[in-house]
């Protein structure tokens, strides 16, 4: 999507990290953004750093648990009463548990997978339609270097198997979506300055209380979300087809598929 410029953006998980910066740098080009979270104050501080920056655009922020679709098509309702209609989908919310497989709960994997990856084909049935119907669009699922190298980062069971799953949807959408006229891009994101690592503080009641486990921290390389978001952006313009944000993982991702390459010539 080359014009920017009068469009509007939806960014889940857009009140921190990645969807503030990735909102920012959209609204810069005159893109209307409407964000949304689960934490009304953190997401009016990120409203309002947007509005400071780009004060002739429109910024909604609205409070949003991805993991119930009905909270998704009250967003949906309150940008129609806006005036306003999603041309650019980012499915950006996410969470994370820390633990062995085993030791997680049914209520882990129904949070984690609620947002992860119910919170993505969720904001995909509600919007995508539409653009199909307009004839344009784009649709941006962040994904994880952890769900495209499953045994590279242990002890994050559901996220892990989730994000894989995200990508597969990202992947096979778009070809269809193309026929339509509408763009997906889906981004392979590895080591960045987020708060995801926190966010069990955002945990539903309903999910019950976090899973507790201590692990050691582990050691990593974290770009700024900024830079993050500037590849995602990049992505958006030229309708990428995937974003890896991390050039430095190849060779880590080229091993885990020669293995499963390898396994055909058997």
């Amino acid at each position: 999507m080359k014009y920017l410029k009068g469009k509007t953006a939806f960014i889940t998980g857009g009140g921190t990290g990645i969807g503030l910066q990735l909102a920012l740098q959209l609204a810069a080009e005159g893109t209307n953004i409407v964000i949304s979270s689960t934490n009304q104050e953190r997401l009016s501080e990120g409203a309002n750093q947007i509005r400071k920056a780009s004060p002739d655009v429109k910024v909604l922020d609205i409070v949003c648990d991805v993991s119930d679709r009905a909270s998704i098509k009250n967003v949906k309702s309150e940008i129609t009463k806006a005036g306003l209609q999603v041309d650019i989908l980012v499915c950006n919310a996410g969470v994370t548990t820390s633990g062995d497989f085993h030791k997680h709960r049914a209520e882990d994997w129904d949070w984690v997978y609620g947002v992860v990856l119910n919170g993505t084909h969720y904001c995909v049935q509600e919007f995508y339609p539409d653009m199909v119907e307009r004839g344009y669009g784009q649709v941006v699922i962040n994904g994880s270097q952890a769900g495209m190298v499953p045994n590279w980062v242990t002890m994050h069971g559901p996220y892990t198997s989730a994000k894989a799953a995200v990508h597969a949807l990202g992947a096979a959408l778009r070809p269809e979506a193309a026929t339509h006229g509408v763009g997906v891009t889906t981004v392979v994101i590895a080591g960045t300055q987020t708060e995801i690592m926190k966010s069990e503080r955002s945990r539903p009641e309903r999910f019950g209380q976090p899973l507790g486990i201590e692990l050691p921290k582990r050691a990593a390389r974290r770009v700024p979300a900024e830079d993050v978001a500037k590849q995602i952006l990049d992505g958006i313009k030229e309708d990428k087809g995937w974003v890896c944000t991390h050039p430095d993982l190849k060779e880590r991702t080229k091993q885990y598929f020669d293995e499963i390459l390898a396994a055909y010539d058997r």
